[in-house]
């Protein structure tokens, strides 16, 4: 039986949150560490002043740097720049799914929220407020939030509660490098983490355990590390090594990753990572995104993904592979949209098509 999906992701309301996507593309603009854009050592979440300069600057086809601060510069006072900053944005998406049997249309909110950063000389708090629930209502709760040291200038220490560092931060949080192993977007842990961020090196250790719920009555602990080596100014590659305990059962990851700029306009990311779950088994989860930016804000992307959570069992394998077009029109402005091949063992041995067109804007 041949299935056919169409998705496609679409603004609903204005509403604020924050988390501006992970962006690891920048490597092909020489930047090799998220600490120099973003509050979060490892990426992702509340863009900072510098942040905000270059999504106008480098990524957007039109506008300028007073239009990327926050709410369009109605918060950017002088007396406001060293200790605070505030951030909102909003995703939403609709599926439609088709086969021969039924077909099914849902509207998703995917995040809404707000998100702040206080500063105090060495000291920084960073909180997102606002959790995505199901039936596309908020929940009025602190969804992450950190205490941070900068203890040195290449050295940074916190805690609190955040998805765990481990392998490319990307956008695209349903692959299965991100959602297969547990680390998308809902995956917040309560973990403690200090990062070393050197011209050449960097890296991080940290000890997490997943947040108590009704859907998640078992807790993992976990220890992880990371560690990238970056050259040539627009390369990096690394490494990461994860041991979990759940009640006396373990589990290790064992993976590989490189962000590779060809040149400012032409890039490659990859992840591979293995994995002996709880129950023994061993799986293989990839992703890799190839990308070209034909002009400013306007890239063709290639993208493959690959999860086989079980190597002996063909059941297990999900994978796909297809194409489709990024485009930053201006600050405040993302679109995304894919076309691709997914195959799902379990329901069918048959590829089907499956597309979708996101929109992501943030203030």
């Amino acid at each position: 039986m041949k299935n056919w999906f169409l998705s496609f992701l679409f603004l609903a309301s204005s509403v604020f949150s924050s988390k501006a996507f992970a962006y690891p593309e920048m490597i092909r603009q020489h930047y090799v560490n998220c600490l120099a854009c973003h509050e979060s050592p490892t990426g992702g979440g509340l863009l900072n002043a510098y942040g905000r300069g270059i999504s106008a600057e480098l990524l957007s086809t039109w506008g300028g740097a007073k239009e990327a601060r926050p709410f369009y510069g109605a918060v950017d006072q002088p007396f406001l720049k060293n200790w605070f900053n505030i951030g909102g944005d909003l995703r939403a998406v609709q599926f439609h799914n088709k086969n021969s049997q039924s077909t099914e249309d849902k509207f998703i909110r995917m995040q809404t929220g707000i998100e702040t950063s206080l500063k105090y000389q060495k000291v920084k708090f960073v909180s997102f407020f606002g959790k995505q629930e199901a039936g596309n209502t908020v929940k009025g709760e602190f969804l992450r939030f950190f205490l941070q040291y900068q203890a040195m200038e290449e050295l940074t220490i916190r805690a609190g509660r955040f998805i765990p560092n481990f392998g490319v931060n990307i956008a695209e949080h349903i692959l299965a490098t991100r959602r297969g192993l547990g680390f998308d977007e809902g995956s917040e842990r309560d973990q403690v983490e200090a990062m070393w961020s050197g011209e050449k090196w960097n890296s991080s250790i940290s000890y997490s355990k997943q947040v108590k719920s009704d859907e998640i009555p078992q807790i993992e602990k976990a220890a992880n590390a990371q560690i990238n080596y970056s050259f040539f100014d627009s390369y990096k590659v690394g490494g990461d090594l994860w041991i979990g305990d759940l009640e006396g059962q373990s589990r290790q990851i064992i993976g590989a990753h490189a962000l590779l700029g060809f040149t400012k306009k032409f890039y490659y990311l990859t992840e591979f990572d293995l994995q002996k779950g709880f129950d023994k088994k061993s799986g293989l989860f990839h992703f890799s995104k190839l990308g070209y930016e034909f002009i400013k804000g306007v890239h063709a992307v290639i993208l493959e993904d690959y999860q086989k959570s079980d190597l002996n069992d063909g059941l297990t394998l999900a994978n796909s592979y297809g194409a489709g077009m990024e485009w930053y029109p201006r600050p405040h402005f993302e679109f995304e949209g894919i076309w691709s091949k997914k195959r799902v063992a379990i329901q069918s041995s048959e590829y089907a098509d499956y597309a979708y067109l996101m929109m992501h804007y943030y203030f």
